[in-house]
């Protein structure tokens, strides 16, 4: 017969909710900063091979010279090493996706994702970004011009269907799971630096949307990112889930298509 507080401390440990930020005593959840590092190493390594591999047997040899299947085949392998780290990590250093990373969902949570995902493109990516643009004198059209170039090597149906599923589907689960779950979680429950939890919140939500800006690589477009990623980790926390974080980053992203592809 099992006593009352073991069955307490069982339904405690396994609750869907956030524990408590900070570091706590006797935490299950094993995974760290190492492995964040170690999973975007090995998705860059992938992403190199894969264009060797893409190079090596078709006749493109230049990164402008390949058409939008070609960059999704390039990028498909850095998006499965991304989510198979996180993956990994629930499995050998937590309990599982659905508790250490909060990975599941509610009907609600796809209505507010898509709207606030679609809100933050259509008028926090402005809000954020034209001030930046008056303030250092920048021409307008170089915001878009990265996604714009994206867009332009989707020539054919099967290009647009990879243009679609590569940065409509793949890159807002596979980057949530990493960046908010993994990197956010990460920094939440390894910083004692702060006294008060709501102040070592905010470090994990500044310091990690900044490392997910910049690991875009766009400069022009690390403003916007940057106020993207918090929100999207603000989501995460606020409703105790990752699923409202992917569905914003869903929302963001597809109206971006929209844009390129039927606007335009």
């Amino acid at each position: 017969m099992t006593d009352a507080p073991q069955e307490e401390n069982d339904r405690q440990d396994y609750s869907l909710s956030f524990p408590k930020p900070g570091k706590i005593e006797n935490d299950w959840r094993r995974w760290g900063l190492g492995q964040v590092l170690l999973g975007y190493a090995l998705s860059l390594l992938a992403s190199v091979v894969a264009i060797n591999v893409l190079y090596a047997t078709t006749s493109y040899g230049e990164w402008d010279e390949l058409p939008m299947w070609g960059i999704s085949l390039v990028g498909l392998p850095q998006q499965l090493i991304l989510g198979l780290t996180v993956v990994v990590a629930a499995d050998a250093y937590g309990k599982s996706l659905k508790h250490d990373f909060l990975f599941y969902m509610e009907r609600k949570d796809v209505t507010l994702g898509l709207m606030s995902g679609v809100a933050a493109q259509l008028i926090l990516v402005p809000l954020v970004t034209y001030p930046f643009v008056w303030l250092f004198d920048i021409d307008v059209d170089r915001i878009s011009e990265p996604a714009r170039n994206l867009s332009d090597r989707a020539t054919s149906p099967f290009g647009v269907i990879a243009l679609i599923v590569t940065v409509g589907i793949l890159a807002p689960l596979v980057e949530e799971l990493f960046f908010r779950g993994l990197l956010y979680g990460a920094f939440r429950k390894r910083n004692n630096s702060f006294t008060s939890e709501k102040a070592i919140i905010r470090f994990s939500i500044i310091i990690s949307s900044a490392i997910f800006s910049a690991i875009h690589f766009q400069l022009l477009l690390f403003p916007a990112l940057f106020v993207v990623g918090m929100l999207f980790a603000w989501l995460y926390e606020r409703k105790g889930r990752l699923a409202p974080a992917i569905w914003a980053h869903v929302g963001f992203n597809v109206t971006t298509l929209f844009s390129l592809l039927v606007i335009d």
